[in-house]
């Protein structure tokens, strides 16, 4: 067998003498719990519980302040009769219906079996019905029209009833008979005048102003029943059935039994006797299980049995809006409705829960509490408190006046904990132990063979141990270990588990003697992501050490000696994570104590089902998130902490809660073009929707007037491909829904995630008018056309693009022939150019050498001329010399005929330069026209008979003149000069 095994084989064995164990002090807790409860129980039966009570003001309803009428549709909608109106309430949304004369609706009554159903209204001078059209939009309908020949003088109705097939309408000086098969009305106006009609046993009976108490037949005829003196000179505002007999509720004088068979009437006393004579009691109803429920002017709603047993009073101090009711009504689920003179008030009179808070005293939020020698004791954040016996008072004990943790009975003894330290609690009396630092939980375990008590402070844990009169006595405080110690619990291997009030849990273990902690291993954190310490709860579920840290569940292996996730518990109670304490009824039912809720959890078959979740939404005075706490006694009575009082939990069993049924209140179509909006038919499919409304809204109604959470969700197929949950109001809205048919599927859920009604919906949007039949046949015909004429412009697209891609084509071939042209004669005249600044330079170079030889021919002749003056040359032969060298000379100036030439070749070349440049000289002007014609320095210098730096200079020269710029070539600037 490997060490596994055999620790498992172990862990069996010291759970099973651990749970043997439990069982032997379950037995003897149980012993002396029973003994208490004798007493306890007894006691906890006095202590005035009430059922919760839900209050609407007007800023809630949107009316008046004042409530007269209260009445239930077929459907469970709920009517009141409001100072401004008739409101409409099907348990989220309020609506107010105003009447023609906007007045108060002062009675009501609606006839479930008319069809459509009919709310009569009755008001001053004015009274008639609604009824809902095909959208569930109520209309109005007048009765006063077919009232003949009366005359109305503050006519009041103050009471609608249905006798067989008869509406009467009832003010304080006369009635109306409506007929609605004739659509007549017999009005009388009988004397004395009535104060109240009731219907009873099928039969019309009326209390008559300051007179005796009658019937009315069909016909107006009256009959005495009894006599006012009968009843202690009093009105009778209520007659409701006791049995066979009827029960008459007076004004002030209590009640009486009426037999209507003999006519015989008695006294029937109650608990609550004394305090109507002072109350004025006012309305009257009673509830399935002849709970007797009494609407005063001043103190408020009482109950009785049928015992006459009082069992509860509301007033203003205990959950009532307010003490003057005007009108009560029971509803579907046995509930009670009280029209008050300042808002509307619910009475879960089947509630499992009902509330005790204290008159004339703030208790703080309840930390703990206990029933102990038949007193109720409460542990709050302002001290410790008592029950004194009186009506439920609380007095806080002397001594208590701090934080206190917790408060809790051991084998007979009661000790708390709070702020200063740990005491008992003997004869009412605090014994402050002297030794403590500030009692934060204690628990009963047994630890090395040993039973004691553990418990944390604000600093060390302590021991408790019995003396030898088996009464618990401080021991010690233990070595080893200090800390901030918010909850404690020990497990069957002996390990104490001590979770931080703020970050963390520690495993402790001690040593034999229980003085020292051995072992310590600190938590910081469960999730191994988790980097920083998590606040971590521990409890204990069936012997079983659960974790906590808001996110999952965990529990401690002690083979491996790790915490782990408790699968068990993630898998099957999903959303309690949150949970801050478990408490055990029995062996199958639970309370979790959440940061938001009380959960009740069953176990069958190893299975943990959530059975019911009491949000603290829906408490009147809910704990603190986290500060939650139950006491379960010893006869399965659950009891919740309260911020202020405490509340008890007891299933309730008899008629079962009629079902609700999910329906459509409204659907209608919006069309944003033209701000329109359309109401569409509910109980039936509409007809086709226009496509320009296809953005829909749909409302629900579930009339649940419990205050659970219900989830209502909606599926549109096939638009939808996910359930959708609506807004606060039961509202969804669909925009832009495309053309086609639609069937719309709601479901209400509540906070089990079980379904608890259905329905559907189906509907057509019409496709747009450009999307019909017609349409389809106009964008064919259309589409012809289009092609014909598509066709036709592209032929003669294609003809303009193949007449302008031959212009074009013939225009490039004419534009290439000018090319050609022009190129020929270009190339023609730079050649004829190339010819001419050939023949130019040939030209100036023959004129250059004619001038060169002329000029040389002269100085030559000058020559001979000075010889043969100076007698060296003969005379004779010096003429002739001289002769032939005239022979030889032109009369004509060459260089002004090379001029000529020049300019007709280039351009009037001279005249423009001389004109621009009258200072340049001869020699300038040869030395422009050979740079013109581009030759060299050296080509110039052999022309002009020049060296080539005087050629040089001379281009330097000309280039002052010219005042040329160094940048400007001088032989460009001769070329392209014009």
């Amino acid at each position: 067998m490997s060490r596994r095994d055999i620790l498992r084989t172990g862990r069996r064995r010291s759970s099973t003498l651990w749970e043997h164990s439990v069982r032997i002090a379950r037995i003897a807790v149980l012993i002396w719990g029973g003994c208490a409860l004798v007493v306890g129980g007894v006691y906890a039966h006095n202590i005035p519980f009430v059922p919760p009570v839900y209050n609407y003001t007007t800023a809630m309803y949107g009316g008046g302040n004042q409530n007269w009428a209260v009445a239930q549709g077929a459907d469970g909608v709920m009517y009141i009769g409001n100072n401004n109106g008739l409101l409409r309430f099907d348990g989220v949304n309020w609506e107010l219906h105003r009447l023609p004369n906007h007045l108060s609706v002062k009675s009501l009554f609606v006839d479930t079996a008319a069809r459509p159903e009919r709310i009569y209204v009755g008001s001053f001078e004015e009274f008639g019905y609604f009824t809902a059209d095909a959208a569930h939009r109520l209309t109005y309908h007048s009765l006063k029209p077919l009232v003949k020949d009366y005359l109305f003088r503050n006519d009041e109705i103050w009471t609608i009833h249905k006798v067989g097939t008869v509406i009467y309408f009832q003010s304080f000086s006369s009635y109306f008979a409506y007929r609605p098969a004739e659509g007549s009305i017999r009005y009388a106006r009988p004397y004395p005048a009535p104060l109240y009609f009731f219907e009873a046993g099928g039969e019309l009976v009326s209390q008559l102003i300051d007179d005796d108490f009658y019937r009315f037949n069909e016909n107006g005829k009256t009959e005495r029943f009894f006599g006012r003196e009968e009843v202690g000179d009093d009105d009778i505002v209520s007659v409701l059935p006791f049995g066979r007999e009827w029960l008459l509720v007076s004004s002030q004088h209590g009640f009486f039994i009426f037999d209507p068979g003999t006519r015989a009437i008695r006294l029937w006393s109650t608990d609550i006797d004394a305090e109507l004579r002072t109350a004025i009691v006012n309305r009257a109803v009673c509830t399935h299980d002849s709970t007797y429920i009494v609407g005063t002017l001043n103190k408020g709603l009482f109950a009785i049995g049928r015992d006459g047993a009082k069992r509860w009073h509301l007033h203003r101090q205990n959950g009532l809006n307010n003490n003057t009711v005007l009108g009560l009504f029971v509803d579907r689920d046995h509930h009670v409705w009280a029209a008050l003179d300042n808002g509307i008030s619910l009475v879960h009179t089947r509630s499992e829960l009902s509330f005790f808070q204290p008159d004339g005293i703030q208790l703080g939020l309840v930390e703990e509490m206990l029933f102990y020698d038949g007193r109720l004791y409460l542990a709050t954040n302002q001290g410790v408190y008592r029950s004194s016996g009186v009506n439920g008072q609380m007095d806080r004990l002397p001594g208590f006046d701090t934080q206190s943790w917790f408060i809790r009975c051991f084998d007979g003894q009661m000790i708390t904990g709070n702020n200063r330290g740990t005491s008992f609690i003997r004869n009412d009396r605090n014994l402050p132990l002297e030794t403590s630092t500030g009692g934060m939980d204690i628990r009963q375990a047994r630890l090395h063979e040993q039973d004691v008590l553990i418990e944390s402070t604000y600093t060390y844990l302590s021991v408790y141990r019995r003396n030898e009169a088996g009464r618990w006595m401080f021991a010690r405080q233990i070595d080893g270990f200090y800390d901030l110690i918010h909850h404690l619990e020990t497990d069957h291997t002996g390990n104490i588990w001590a979770g931080h009030m703020y970050k963390g849990v520690y495993r402790l273990r001690l040593n034999d003697s229980l003085s020292t902690v051995v072992e310590t291993t600190y938590f910081p954190h469960l999730h191994p992501a988790d980097s920083t310490p998590a606040h971590i709860r521990v409890m204990k579920l069936r012997g079983r050490i659960v974790f906590s840290d808001g996110r999952h569940f965990y529990t401690y292996d002690d083979i491996d000696r790790r915490i782990v996730l408790y699968e068990q518990l993630n898998t099957q109670l999903c959303g309690l994570e949150d949970v801050n304490r478990m408490t055990a009824i029995n062996d199958s039912l639970y309370w979790f104590v959440c940061d938001g809720a009380y959960a009740l959890v069953g176990l069958r078959d190893n299975i943990y089902r959530l059975r019911e979740k009491i949000p603290f939404a829906i408490l009147n005075h809910p704990p603190n998130s986290g500060r939650g706490n139950v006491h379960v006694t010893n006869d399965g009575v659950s009891y919740l902490c309260l911020d202020g009082g405490i509340a008890r939990y007891m299933p309730q069993s008899g008629i079962p809660f009629p079902p609700k049924t999910l329906r459509l209140h409204a659907v209608s179509a919006y069309n944003r073009r033209n701000d329109q909006r359309q109401h569409l038919s509910v109980d039936v499919p509409p007809a086709p929707i226009d496509y320009a409304f296809n953005h829909l809204t749909f409302a629900f109604q579930y009339p649940d007037f419990s205050r659970k959470a219900f989830r209502t969700e909606c599926l549109l197929e096939p638009y939808d491909t996910r359930w959708i949950t609506t807004d606060d109001h039961r509202r969804i809205e669909y925009a832009y829904l495309p053309a086609g048919e639609y069937t719309l599927r709601a479901r209400v859920l509540n906070d089990l995630g079980e379904e608890l009604s259905v329905l559907s919906y189906s509907f057509r949007i019409q496709k747009p008018w450009y999307r019909t039949f017609t349409a389809d046949v106009g964008y064919l015909l259309l589409a012809i056309l289009l092609m014909f004429f598509f066709i036709r412009l592209y032929t003669r697209r294609v003809m303009r693009k193949r007449s302008a891609l031959f212009e074009q084509q013939e225009k490039e071939r004419m534009a290439q022939l000018d090319r050609q042209e022009k190129l020929i004669t270009a190339l023609r005249n730079e050649r004829l150019e190339a010819d001419l600044t050939h023949k130019g330079k040939e030209l100036a170079g023959a004129t250059m050498n004619i001038i060169n030889q002329k000029e040389f021919l002269n100085k030559l002749k000058h020559e001979i001329q000075a010889v043969i003056l100076r007698g060296k040359m003969n005379k004779n032969e010096g003429h002739k010399l001289l002769a032939l060298i005239d022979s030889n000379l032109s009369d004509e100036d060459d260089w002004v005929l090379f001029q000529e030439n020049f300019d007709l070749i280039h351009e009037n070349f001279f005249r423009r330069l001389q004109e621009q440049y009258p200072a340049l000289t001869p020699t300038d002007l040869k030395l422009c026209a050979l740079l013109r014609l581009n030759y060299s320095s050296k080509e110039i210098a052999n022309m002009l008979n020049l060296t080539i730096r005087g050629a040089e200079a001379a281009r330097y020269r000309l280039r002052k003149k010219l005042n040329l710029p160094e940048e400007v070539n001088l032989v460009s600037f001769m070329i392209d000069f014009k």
